[in-house]
């Protein structure tokens, strides 16, 4: 076994005072194809994403809960002691705790430590790269005698956002080499064999259900919150003093001893990861680092061919345009990831089409969307940093023809009412009913932050297409001149956002209700260096307000917080949490403009000081990983996705290749 990384994440028994905090504290671990394997610090399922093994059936956005958690008990001297946590609808049992006495991250690798008299049993977690198989590896220390360890396998086989009644299924179960064999006949294609295996280890099948699991983070959220699972039988292995053993469930057949081989794969990655990030001095960079990479992917391509993508955030979300390329710098720039990256932005553009891109890719039948009026200006934006960080300018050759369509689409008029106003050069998104920016939250037909008209961030990101574009025209011997017109024209215009109070700009102009000056976090994406379009010493006092008035230690608000219809709370249900959403909710990854224009305005030194209260969050809520979002009002809860690509992102990025 390799070595452990010093732990910049550790936790004791302090850091779970009951029950109910152990089972708060989560843990992630993904595959780089959609798979993952997602628990708590005490193993009690919480949501109905928890899973072992969540296998990326349909890859990357199919997904399918496979193994619902593996219990330990381990018997030594003839005493029996459980190491599990369940929560039923009755309440909690969590004999485990009792032994639990350390949690760790080592590099990707989840680590937890029990306390057996005096004897330590510590296993180790974490998904094969590329497929869908989960390892766990037990060692034991400090140990006079031989302990006997039995894993009670609860299996499932249900889309990841389901939820399972008692004897949904039959499985058909039999003894395999060294452990168990799990038959779906209900299912085809992959998932539809599970294997669970243990070094030396020996199944005993069983099939009885087990009922009454209590969610109670999907409770709190409006939803069903009781599940249940399958028992596939117990495996028993026997571990002595000093010894290692492992065990897979994954839905091949492994070999002996690949658990182990697994575990090494994954320290051995995390060490290159953090080598590559030349972050082996920085620890908290470094373990961004290795959040970096959960979220990085390989998919298939339109042409058949292999690419890169991002999901955006674990557990639900899969691949989305926008989050990509606001995410892609911090994920891949600052961590020397420069070929991913051109993956990533030639896979997108393969799909433009009339000027735009899908905001999402589809889960399996789902409908595809294209109702994303940044995505296609970010390509420009993202694709010029790839291009100064790496020196690749093949990769602005490649790309220009897709910019090019953009431009023309934009300025013609494509679908959901995008076009450039004649008049003043600005871009105009009027497509009622329909969301067009990152503000998109939905409630049925009614678009909560419908923005309509033109967006400040919008305008900054067609101005920095059109800078892209006359940047790039020399090398590729092009005539700039319809793209210099239209940037003088819009940099003109520009100036219609600036509010009368010379510390802020217009969230969006000449939308049906005329101009909105609601304070926003949007208006920083005008101060960049790219394209001028604020200057210097009223950019300073836009900063300064946002910074007052939207800045908290987790990220900027949505809207200020005296603005009319602000929320200060994000939870409840799904109507509650989306009109909190964009109306004062707070963001993480809001922290990436803001520290974009302090860069621009050259105040570099205080960036760091914007990401300082989150060293401490990632010992919190999903260890190792950032949140979606949190409250608007102290004290800030963390919510949405458990871990969302361009939080970290925005942690990372320090404006290589602006």
């Amino acid at each position: 076994m390799a070595e452990p990384l010093k732990p910049f994440i550790e936790l004791r028994p302090t850091d779970w005072p009951d029950a109910a905090s152990a089972a708060g504290l989560e843990w992630l671990s993904t595959n780089g194809i959609g798979g993952y394997s997602y628990g708590t610090v005490s193993g009690a399922l919480q949501r109905r994403w928890h899973g072992l093994l969540v296998a990326a059936t349909d890859p990357p956005e199919g997904r399918t809960l496979l193994v619902s958690k593996v219990e330990v008990t381990a018997t030594t001297g003839g005493t029996r002691t459980s190491l599990t946590a369940n929560q039923w609808t009755t309440g909690m049992d969590a004999p485990g705790l009792t032994c639990l006495s350390r949690v760790w991250l080592d590099g990707s690798i989840v680590v937890r430590e029990w306390k057996i008299g005096s004897a330590i049993l510590e296993e180790r977690i974490a998904m094969a790269r590329g497929r869908n198989t989960v390892a766990i590896v037990f060692a034991l220390r400090d140990a006079k005698q031989p302990v006997e360890l039995e894993l009670k396998c609860l299996v499932n086989h249900r889309l990841h956002n389901q939820l399972t009644k008692p004897k949904a299924f039959v499985p058909r179960i039999a003894g395999c080499a060294r452990g168990l064999q799990v038959s779906f006949d209900h299912a085809s294609g992959e998932g539809r064999d599970l294997h669970l295996q243990a070094d030396r280890g020996a199944g005993a099948a069983d099939g009885s259900w087990y009922e009454n699991y209590f969610l109670p983070a999907e409770q709190a959220l409006g939803y069903d919150f009781v599940d249940a699972h399958c028992c596939a039988g117990v495996i028993r292995l026997t571990i002595k003093p000093g010894e290692t053993r492992g065990f897979t469930a994954g839905t091949r057949d492994e070999p002996e001893g690949e658990a182990g081989r697994i575990i090494n794969a994954a320290a051995a990655r995390s060490r290159s990861l953090i080598a590559l990030a030349k972050a082996e001095s920085d620890p908290f960079r470094g373990r961004l680092a290795l959040a970096a990479d959960q979220f990085i992917i390989e998919r298939t391509l339109p042409d058949g061919s292999r690419g890169s993508g991002v999901i955006a955030g674990y557990p639900w979300f899969g691949q989305w345009s926008r989050d990509t390329l606001i995410a892609l710098p911090g994920l891949c720039l600052e961590t020397g990831r420069f070929e991913e990256a051109a993956s990533m932005v030639r896979s997108l553009a393969k799909f433009e089409k009339d000027g735009l891109l899908p905001n999402r890719f589809p889960s399996p039948g789902e409908a595809w969307m294209d109702n994303s009026v940044d995505a296609p200006l970010l390509l420009a934006t993202t694709a010029r940093r790839i291009v100064n960080a790496s020196g690749n300018f093949e990769l602005a050759r490649d790309l220009f023809p897709a910019l090019e369509s953009i431009f023309n689409a934009f300025s013609k008029g494509t679908r959901h009412g995008i076009r450039i106003d004649p008049t003043d050069g600005l871009l105009i998104a009027t497509d009622p009913g329909t969301q067009l920016t990152w503000m998109d939250a939905k409630l049925g037909a009614k678009v909560i932050t419908p923005r309509m008209g033109k967006p400040v961030e919008i305008n900054a990101l067609w101005c920095g297409l059109l800078a892209t574009l006359i940047e790039w025209a020399p090398r590729l011997k092009k005539d700039a001149s319809p793209w210099s017109a239209a940037l003088d024209k819009s940099r003109r215009s520009f100036t219609r956002f600036l509010h009368p109070d010379q510390d802020r700009l217009f969230d969006t102009l000449d939308g049906p209700d005329g101009a909105d000056d609601s304070l926003r976090p949007n208006q920083l994406f005008a101060i960049q260096a790219l394209a001028p379009l604020v200057p210097d010493a009223i950019a300073k006092r836009i900063v300064a307000r946002v910074e007052r008035e939207l800045h908290t230690p987790l990220g900027l608000r949505t809207l200020a917080s005296n603005s009319p219809g602000y929320v200060g709370r994000f939870g409840g249900a799904v109507e509650d949490r989306d009109r909190a959403y964009h109306n004062g909710t707070v963001w993480p990854w809001l922290l990436g403009p803001l520290a974009g224009a302090m860069r621009t305005l050259g105040q570099s030194a205080r960036v760091a000081d914007l990401h300082r209260p989150f060293e401490a969050q990632l010992s919190r809520n999903c260890l190792g990983q950032v949140f979606e979002v949190t409250d608007g009002d102290p004290p800030q809860r963390g919510g949405g996705c458990a871990a969302q690509a361009w939080s970290v992102a925005s942690l990372l990025d320090r404006g290589v290749g602006e």
